[in-house]
């Protein structure tokens, strides 16, 4: 939605800026062309009306009006209705029920995977399911990191947080492992970095 948002957004303001800039610049001219090209679709309007039984065109018409009425209303809608934020549900033994939001759990365990040896960055994608959540880690580590040993220890903390911390499920875990740099080795030492 935000893309055709955006193109309408950039094709009506394009419009109304030449319309104030040409009525600013020659409004005679400019009001004279806008008549001439109504009288001109008038009059194609005519010639296709003409041209049809008499019934068609006034129902032509008519659905062209309650499509881009519907249209209008769908539009207004997606734009005007509040975004609901993605929260996943945490059941508790009480029979209680609580929401944690996805940004606040992706949050969560950015930190505890982020205290990890080796760990220079996380960054977290959390899509809630119900009660249960997917989790896609994106971790940049030291580039000599044992990968394997790593990414247990990652999916470890994260299932420790998501499930025992959090009170939710973990559906699907998915750990994306990008290695820092490794440091130019000094001018002189005979060796080139990796």
């Amino acid at each position: 939605m935000n893309v055709f948002n955006r193109i309408v957004t950039t094709l009506l303001i394009v419009a109304v800026g030449i319309a104030v800039i040409a009525l600013a610049v020659a409004p005679d001219q400019a009001l004279a062309t806008a008549r001439l090209g109504l009288e001109r679709l008038a009059a194609v309007l005519e010639a296709l009306a003409a041209l049809q039984p008499a019934w068609l065109f006034p129902l032509m018409r008519g659905l062209v009006a309650a499509l881009a009425t519907v249209a209008l209303v769908v539009l207004l809608w997606l734009e005007l209705r509040r975004p609901r934020t993605p929260a996943a549900r945490v059941r508790l033994s009480s029979g209680g029920q609580a929401t944690v939001t996805a940004d606040s759990i992706g949050r969560r365990v950015a930190w505890h995977v982020d205290q990890l040896a080796d760990v220079v960055s996380v960054e977290p994608e959390v899509r809630p399911h119900g009660n249960s959540v997917d989790v896609r880690l994106r971790l940049e580590t030291a580039p000599d990191t044992d990968v394997p040993m790593k990414t247990e220890e990652v999916m470890a903390l994260t299932r420790e947080v998501v499930e025992r911390q959090l009170g939710l499920q973990l559906r699907k875990l998915q750990v994306e492992i990008h290695h820092a740099d490794f440091p130019e080795a000094p001018p002189g030492s005979g060796q080139r970095g990796l």
